[in-house]
């Protein structure tokens, strides 16, 4: 009886050490994986317009609190005038961001704005060896005389004191605290939307978005919500479907995109979705001016796509 009491309470020592373990590390674990096949067994989740008004309702925000814009400093990238910005998003946070613009001689300049993946930063977009090939994206824009700007994200970069210095929020361990970082940062892209607008050199009327993974599903939301943006990329975007993810999910978007045109690209060896579920995302999309582009790549975007995406702008933008 003794003997069985200490085994019992070995047993439930060691899977308290094994729930910790995984819950820990599931962060830094590929969790897409684990769900792949039950997940492709399961419809894309269409929400009715009711509950579109309704989730729609948390990218509103107060049109009247000062932005309080502040340059902090000029320089260049590759000859192109770059800017670092800081500006009021919401929640009383402070947003920094680089607005680059081309140095080709025009008055005006149509705009990319370029949202990267969870864990990413601002600065990823100036490198060209980054996960998102940044530095490449961005020099073939500026070079076609696309002026861009990137945000450091909610959590992200110089903003990871929002999170007490942690990684962010991964949305399968947090995704309440996720649901929000995703919010929060698509509010504060339609803040800069409100800042160029002010800007001289920025033509206001030809906003494009390219945004990878989170970035993927936050275009999928802006475009959907902001008629201000004319064309957008969106890559990798993960096809989740769990119910607490629903408010910011890209399939709750995706029949009300009202931009022009829309290019998406998904790799078929990415874990985090099926192709079936990317086709199915796809579909939604109410417009006839659309692409789908297939990548032989994990979650990761091919340095090729730098092309790929400045030449859908050039057309479209």
């Amino acid at each position: 009886m003794i003997s069985k009491t200490i085994n019992n309470v070995h047993l439930k020592k060691i899977l308290f050490l094994l729930h910790l373990f995984v819950y820990c590390l599931a962060p830094q674990l590929n969790c897409f994986s684990q769900v792949k096949k039950v997940d492709s067994m399961i419809p894309i989740p269409i929400v009715s317009n009711e509950v579109y008004k309704t989730v729609s309702q948390f990218f509103e925000y107060d049109k009247n609190i000062s932005l309080d814009v502040n340059i902090i400093f000029k320089d260049k990238f590759e000859g192109n005038k770059k800017e670092k910005i800081i500006f009021t998003g919401i929640n009383n946070s402070k947003v920094p961001a680089y607005l680059i613009i081309p140095n080709n001689g025009e008055d005006k300049h149509p705009i990319v704005f370029l949202v990267d993946g969870i864990f990413g930063s601002k600065e990823r977009w100036l490198q060209d060896d980054s996960w998102p090939k940044g530095g490449l994206v961005a020099k073939a824009l500026l070079n076609s005389g696309f002026a861009v700007m990137t945000l450091d994200a909610v959590y992200h970069g110089e903003r990871s004191y929002e999170n007490d210095f942690k990684r962010p929020p991964w949305p399968r361990t947090f995704p309440y605290k996720a649901r929000q970082m995703f919010i929060q940062t698509a509010v504060e892209y339609r803040r800069a939307m409100d800042y160029i607008s002010t800007r001289d050199e920025i033509d206001s009327s030809r906003i494009g978005f390219l945004g990878l993974s989170m970035g993927g599903v936050i275009t999928f939301e802006l475009t959907s919500i902001d008629s201000r943006i004319k064309t957008a990329v969106a890559g990798l975007t993960p096809v989740w479907k769990a119910p607490e993810f629903q408010p910011w999910l890209p399939s709750t978007y995706a029949s009300r995109i009202r931009c022009n045109s829309f290019l998406m690209f998904m790799g078929n060896e990415d874990p985090v979705y099926t192709m079936k579920d990317a086709h199915q995302l796809f579909d939604l999309i109410p417009l006839t001016k659309k692409e789908f582009v297939e990548y032989n790549v994990k979650h990761e975007p091919p340095v090729e796509y730098a092309e790929l995406v400045t030449e859908w702008f050039l057309k479209n933008l």
